[in-house]
């Protein structure tokens, strides 16, 4: 028989201290500090806001169900569906849908009934979707429409209202003719503010062109130039029309081959004069396929030191000479209509009179208005991103001009021809 040992016995094993209430705490405080470290937000604050906060039931299944998704219609008798969705991974909405149908051969009658949306403490009471009555949708849309417009229309209180927009377009007749009118039309029925269309042809007005104008609901004058003018002497054909009929605002050069931005007319409303902005050039250069920039440059300062004609070349604003000799795209310049008036006070000495323009040798060059190409406002804050382009292909003018775009009658069966032939001979008898 073996006797207890005694607690001051050598052999006794030491008895181990259970640890305390403090001892417990201090160890979940650090487990929690650790934790709250690695996930980058408070743990601890975590756990005790999802013990002790009560949330409607989670259905798991349904948490990549997106918002926008309307509510479903369960077309059976006393049916109750409950729909989940989320706006996130971690926040659950719960929709309770409840549709009753009446007896056979009644019209249905569907009650919808929407839960609360719990997001955090506070529940958000979620309205039909979509809304039941027509006539309040387009209210609706009435509403942020005139909210979208207001926000257009007022770039600062006690703004001006925006100077008239004057588009000038040379166009001669080719495939692609009507339909870069076309789309040309679509893009200036977007400009805020009044604007006038200028589209000026060699030799007579076509039909064609004359069509899209009259159904383009824009205010537009349709000229023609001599026979055989080239594309700059038809642009110079409208600015001359411009100075003669004293038209005041903001000329842009909308060409056939360019695609423009909507932001392009918010910046020329800032020139005072002559201003520059950056246009893409897509497609092909004296033969060679590339696509780059070109666009004014600026110096810290803002002021225009040069223009970028390619992606590796930057000429400086001094070589009046190199830049004329560039092909730089009208699309990339804007002018005060006023500098082209007669005797205006807002045409400064740096800008040539259009006679001397018409007879200079660099007609097509658009610097070619200028004295000193340093004086040319550079606009859009000199930023390098494109708010037109030009496409470049002289292969797409070679393309063979289709009649008015469209087939011809469709082709006539045998079978329907000979049945065709015997009602003929039937009326005949």
């Amino acid at each position: 028989m073996k006797l207890p040992l005694s607690a001051g016995s050598p052999d006794a094993a030491p008895e181990l201290a259970k640890p305390s209430l403090p001892t417990t705490w201090l160890i979940l405080h650090a487990l929690f500090c650790a934790t709250s470290m690695a996930v980058g937000f408070r743990f601890s604050r975590l756990v005790v806001f999802l013990l002790f906060l009560p949330t409607p039931p989670m259905n798991p299944s349904a948490h990549l169900v997106s918002l926008v998704t309307p509510p479903l219609m369960l077309a059976s008798s006393n049916a109750t569906a409950t729909i989940t969705t989320t706006t996130t991974t971690t926040t659950t909405v719960t929709t309770t849908t409840t549709v009753a149908e009446t007896d056979a051969g009644a019209n249905a009658h569907h009650q919808v009934h929407h839960g609360p949306v719990f997001v955090g403490r506070h529940a958000i009471r979620v309205r039909k979707w979509p809304h039941p009555d027509p006539s309040e949708l387009l209210k609706a849309h009435g509403i942020l429409a005139a909210v979208q417009e207001a926000q257009r229309r007022s770039r600062s209180r006690g703004a001006d209202p925006p100077r008239p927009v004057i588009a000038v377009t040379p166009t001669t007749t080719s495939a692609l003719q009507v339909p870069s009118l076309i789309s040309l039309a679509h893009t200036l029925r977007l400009v805020d503010g009044p604007l006038r269309w200028i589209v000026v042809e060699p030799g007579h007005r076509t039909d064609a062109v004359a069509a899209v104008l009259a159904r383009s609901n824009l205010d537009f004058i349709h000229l023609v130039a001599s026979d055989g003018a080239s594309t700059a002497r038809l642009r110079m054909h409208a600015l001359r029309e411009v100075r003669k009929e004293k038209m005041d605002g903001v000329v842009v050069f909308a060409d056939e081959n360019g695609i423009l931005r909507t932001e392009l007319f918010d910046e020329a409303q800032k020139v005072k004069s002559v201003g520059a902005l950056p246009v893409g050039i897509l497609g092909e250069d004296e033969g060679t396929k590339e696509s780059f920039l070109q666009a004014p440059a600026c110096d810290e300062a803002g002021k225009l030191v040069g223009y970028h004609v390619s992606d590796e070349t930057l000429l400086p604003a001094a070589r009046s000479d190199m830049l004329l000799s560039t092909r730089l795209e009208w699309a990339g310049f804007v002018l005060n209509a006023r500098v082209l008036w007669d005797g205006a006070a807002e045409r400064p000495e740096w800008v040539r009179d259009l006679d001397a323009v018409d007879g200079g040798a660099h007609l097509d060059s658009p610097l070619a208005l200028v004295t000193d190409a340093g004086q040319v406002e550079p606009l859009a804050k000199c930023a390098q991103a494109a708010l037109a382009w030009s496409l470049r292909s002289d292969a797409l003018r070679e393309v063979k001009f289709p009649h008015e775009w469209k087939f011809e009658a469709p082709l006539v069966s045998a079978a329907s021809r000979q049945q065709s032939s015997v009602v003929n001979t039937e009326d005949g008898h």
